[in-house]
């Protein structure tokens, strides 16, 4: 998914809205029959509240036959723009603690967008490349230096086992190699001081 992905792109343009002066009975009954757990309360086109389902349900069972929907609704949902970036809806659903924003435009709520809506898109998001080059966070900067540590370490060992398959063959014999002071290839070469060095290099 591109990065640049708003809220236009994933909202849902059709959800399920009801009056404030709408019976909570026919609310409760909307609620079960499309399989959702909220409703937005609408008043013409501005979102005014929301009805949750365990809210109706405790409602349903307490109030009398003429309970309306306005008697019992919690405060409307956060409300985004719909040419909002996604990663913003994400921040606001997670600081909110809700599951869903109203998308309005002009005041008037035009879509919905859910947790899972955000999650869904997010998800096929790509991952943004780390640079190596640049300055990371605390633990990434502990992370590479680590590493580096432990390459610094293998790199001293690999120098060793590389001077001892300089100097000698797999039977121990002499075999000819570079050596480390001078540079010339020799037929022999010794260890002198953690070097492999080659006869002259040792007389001086």
């Amino acid at each position: 998914m591109r990065t640049d992905t708003t809220v236009r792109d994933v909202m849902h343009r059709e959800f399920l809205g009801v009056s404030e002066s709408d019976l909570l009975a026919d609310a409760a009954t909307l609620l079960v029959e499309e399989g959702t757990d909220c409703l937005v309360v609408l008043r013409g086109g501005e979102a005014v509240g929301r009805l949750a389902a365990r809210d109706a349900l405790a409602a349903v069972l307490d109030a009398d036959d003429d309970a309306t929907v306005g008697t019992v609704m919690r405060p409307p949902l956060p409300t985004v723009a719909p040419d909002d970036r996604l990663r913003a809806v994400e921040e606001r659903l997670v600081a909110e603690g809700v599951d869903r924003v109203v998308v309005a435009a002009d005041g008037d709520a035009v879509g919905v967008v859910t947790a899972r809506d955000a999650l869904a898109a997010g998800a096929s998001r790509p991952t943004e490349p780390v640079d190596e080059s640049g300055v990371a966070g605390d633990t990434q900067n502990g992370t590479r230096l680590e590493t580096s540590r432990t390459g610094a370490a293998d790199v001293a060992r690999g120098s060793e086992r590389a001077r001892t398959a300089a100097s000698t063959d797999a039977s121990g014999s002499s075999t000819q190699g570079v050596c480390e002071v001078c540079g010339a290839l020799a037929p022999e070469l010794a260890d002198a001081n953690g070097q492999a060095v080659c006869p002259d290099c040792r007389e001086v």
